[in-house]
């Protein structure tokens, strides 16, 4: 039996069955799990609130058996919505956590990469470029998880998608950038989180739909 409480943040929400939804849930210390949230789809579930990307909750895990887990007694810590309701911060935050489910295996404990996102989601917000915020949380994701590479910047304005790399490995989360390029270098930087792990982001496709 798998019984455990853990601080959760959700990744990736899918449809399952009639009236229940499937979260891909990273924990901070038991590493990516699979949460079935029972009756979510109706309308005054008490899980609804989550059932929604990008929220972060306090949560006992358990199950007798099979793969999936259920929540007792969650405790909302932030909820997602308003990083879903602005299209452009919803595709660079989808991108950073298909990129997270990507890299790291069911149950693969990294705290690191779980306190990491969750600087992510503070970040990102409408007023700032949230192609940068994203730009950065992928360096260091890739770093995190045996990938490092220094990318090139002598300081100044980055002119070139792997300068502006650069800039964010030096100036993390806290500086935000209004020019195309954070757009460009985001899709830079998922090529290459792509040629390492051999997967595809799909969200990568929506970049360009929101960032002009």
């Amino acid at each position: 039996m798998i019984d455990f409480t853990d601080k959760c943040v959700t990744l990736k929400i899918s449809d399952y069955r009639e009236n229940d939804r499937l979260a891909k849930v990273l924990t901070a210390e038991h590493g990516m799990v699979t949460v079935l949230l029972r009756g979510v789809k109706k309308a005054k579930a008490k899980l609804k609130p989550f059932a929604q990307e990008f929220t972060v909750y306090d949560a006992r895990l358990t199950a007798n058996k099979g793969a999936f887990l259920t929540v007792i007694d969650p405790f909302l810590i932030s909820d997602g919505f308003l990083l879903c309701a602005d299209l452009k911060v919803f595709t660079a935050a989808s991108v950073a956590a298909e990129a997270t489910v990507a890299a790291l295996g069911d149950e693969q404990t990294h705290a690191p990469v779980f306190l990491e996102f969750l600087k992510l989601l503070q970040a990102l917000r409408p007023d700032c470029d949230p192609y940068y915020q994203a730009a950065v949380y992928m360096t260091r994701l890739l770093e995190l998880t045996g990938f490092f590479r220094e990318y090139t910047y002598v300081g100044g304005e980055p002119t070139s998608p792997v300068q502006m790399l650069g800039y964010a490995q030096r100036n993390g989360y806290e500086q935000a950038s209004d020019r195309d390029l954070s757009r460009r270098a985001l899709k830079f930087v998922c090529g290459e989180f792509q040629r390492n792990f051999d997967i595809g982001l799909k969200s990568v496709d929506s970049i360009d739909l929101y960032g002009k």
